[in-house]
């Protein structure tokens, strides 16, 4: 856990400060999640949540600034594509605010007619 959140910490701005209690909780509520490591240590990260009918989404798809680059966000997105909830899903979507080309050379698609909208609940 320690790792992970290290890993947040250095290659995302979305991730910062989170700690290890919720990390837990979080993947306890993710129906797929892949790392990568180089030896001992974490290198990428990815998850995703998922009804496993209708609705997909991939969340925290992280990979450490050494790593990029190299093809190994492209393995974990496309791992996370293949697990069962995925697959079973008729759509799956991702928000993301700097990496559309990536995601755009991994098969998925802007979507102008929808807007992303949020509710912040204070902690």
């Amino acid at each position: 856990m320690d790792q992970l959140r290290q890993l947040f910490e250095r290659g995302s701005f979305w991730a910062q400060g989170r700690n290890e209690a919720d990390l837990r909780r979080m993947l306890a509520g993710s129906q797929a999640a892949v790392t990568a490591w180089n030896q001992r240590t974490l290198v990428g990260f990815g998850r995703a949540t998922s009804d496993g009918v209708y609705r997909a989404v991939l969340w925290d798809v992280v990979v450490t600034q050494e790593q990029q680059g190299l093809g190994l966000g492209r393995r974990i997105v496309k791992t996370l594509l293949e697990a069962p909830a995925l697959m079973a899903s008729e759509r799956v979507y991702l928000m993301t605010t700097n990496s559309s080309g990536f995601y755009e050379r991994l098969g998925f698609e802007k979507v102008e007619r929808q807007r992303l909208m949020q509710l912040i609940h204070s902690k």
